[in-house]
């Protein structure tokens, strides 16, 4: 944010002249104006010229794939109708996968998902204590629950640019907290209501293939943008034979929970509100929960009540360093 607003005073922000923005890691960012000012509408003759600007630098940038919104149709005002053939005529001969990104899903999904799902049990769990989130602004987020995108707690009266920064920032940390190659973390899962899933969608199949993409935004005028989403989405679940051997003989539900149990203990929880964040019976969550221990993957921490927490999470690393001093 700070780099786009030192462009803007500079005057380096141009419409027809996208720009690439690296300093945040991977995915890289590119920068689309498609209007002199975040309060104007957008032209259409401004999108084409970035179209042909992006078409004849995108090696230069070392771009490999790129990921679209609809340029200037949400805020800026333009007509998907007219945009998305001049999207075609210029990107689709390109040598690299274009990805446009049409976001029409009601409901979220992948790490947006995780974000909603600890967003609408702020009650059950404990990030708001963590994140240190005052009780008023607390109360305002659930009067306006359950939110079926991210982006709707910007609608939320009383809650500021600097709020959504803050737990946006917080909640994806805690949804995405770790990339290690192990079998839990190479099951990929679309769809949080896991639960309805049975063991005929766990057939034995090659692994998906991963592949990142260049995310670009249409405008970076604050934080408070909407959530990008996940490019696409993975219909089932399937686990090869090969992850398998050598593991204990667990059935394969537990194997495609196990992500997800991760993530969700990658804050420290109760089994009560374990059981309740997963809506599922005690005695299945004491199972998964024993599996998950014994595998190494989530332990037990000291006092009352007992809770749990992912081992890879970065609270239980610094609770192991504390322990340790």
């Amino acid at each position: 944010e700070r780099d786009y607003v030192e462009r803007c005073s500079q005057k380096k922000v141009e419409v027809g002249r996208p720009y690439l923005y690296k300093d945040y890691g991977t995915p890289w960012i590119l920068n689309f104006p498609t209007k002199y000012h975040w309060k104007h509408p957008s032209k259409i003759e401004w999108v084409e010229q970035g179209l042909k600007y992006f078409a004849d630098h995108y090696q230069r940038g070392g771009i490999t794939s790129v990921a679209f919104p609809k340029l200037g149709c949400s805020n800026g005002g333009l007509e998907w109708s007219l945009v998305s053939p001049l999207m075609e005529k210029h990107l689709k001969d390109l040598s690299i996968d274009v990805f446009i990104c049409e976001d029409t899903e009601k409901d979220a999904s992948g790490i947006e998902g995780m974000m909603v799902h600890m967003l609408n049990n702020i009650e059950n769990l404990s990030w708001s204590a963590e994140l240190g989130l005052r009780s008023d602004i607390k109360r305002k987020i659930i009067s306006a629950l359950p939110v079926h995108r991210f982006r709707d707690l910007r609608k939320v009266e009383g809650i500021g640019k600097q709020t959504y920064k803050d737990v946006f920032s917080f909640l994806y940390s805690s949804a995405d907290h770790s990339n290690d190659k192990t079998l839990s973390q190479q099951i990929e899962v679309e769809n949080l209501n896991l639960f309805e899933q049975t063991r005929d969608s766990c057939d034995h199949s090659t692994e998906s293939d991963i592949q990142s993409h260049v995310v670009a935004s249409e405008e970076m005028k604050d934080s408070s943008n909407s959530v990008s989403m996940q490019l696409e989405e993975i219909p089932e679940v399937r686990i090869s034979e090969s992850q398998t051997d050598g593991l204990p003989e667990y059935d394969d539900l537990f194997y495609v929970v196990l992500p997800s149990i991760e993530k969700a203990l990658s804050i420290a929880q109760t089994k009560d509100e374990i059981v309740k964040g997963f809506d599922q019976p005690k005695k299945t969550i004491d199972n998964w929960l024993k599996k998950a221990e014994e595998l190494g993957k989530v332990k037990k921490l000291p006092g009352r009540p007992v809770r749990y927490i992912a081992t890879a999470s970065a609270q239980a690393k610094q609770l192991e360093c504390s322990f340790i001093v």
